[in-house]
């Protein structure tokens, strides 16, 4: 029974949860007034860490999602630096579409997606298939289609 809770542990300990907090971090990024990031970045982890304790209190098998605020800190603030290459590598693949017209939680799903594509060493084809798993989850039911027709052209 113990190793089945130390095999359940490591699989929700994966970079996909990590990833999931960064692009939630991107997507309110335009909401966050850039002397007040740092703050509410901790304010963030604070709030993660507030809701695990109240879980843990309600269900003793509660296990938490570990994240490397690390990975997350250093992605957060590179997409900051580096969001003008985005957009403008997201403009150049996206003919038709300006960024002004792509949905807010697509833009989000881009930017660090191919963040990662251009900056990060994690293989094409697993940043690709994570920014569907993103897009499935959080944006409408065909926009995964048109972020995987994007990313397949940056990578």
């Amino acid at each position: 029974m113990e190793s089945l809770n130390i095999e359940k542990r490591k699989k929700l300990e994966s970079r996909s949860n990590t990833r999931v907090h960064v692009f939630n971090i991107i997507f309110q990024l335009p909401f966050w007034p850039e002397e007040e990031r740092k703050a509410i970045l901790d304010k963030y982890y604070e709030t993660i860490q507030y809701e695990e304790e109240i879980e843990m209190n309600k269900d003793e098998n509660f296990l938490a999602y570990k994240i490397n605020k690390n990975i997350i800190d250093r992605q957060f603030y590179n997409i900051i630096e580096k969001i003008e290459e985005l957009d403008k590598t997201i403009a150049s693949v996206s003919l038709g579409w300006s960024l002004e017209r792509i949905d807010k939680v697509e833009l989000a799903i881009l930017r660090l997606a191919i963040y990662e594509l251009m900056f990060e060493e994690i293989p094409k084809k697993v940043v690709i298939n994570e920014a569907i798993i993103l897009a499935k989850e959080y944006s409408s039911e065909k926009s995964y289609k048109f972020i995987n027709a994007l990313l397949a052209k940056v990578a």
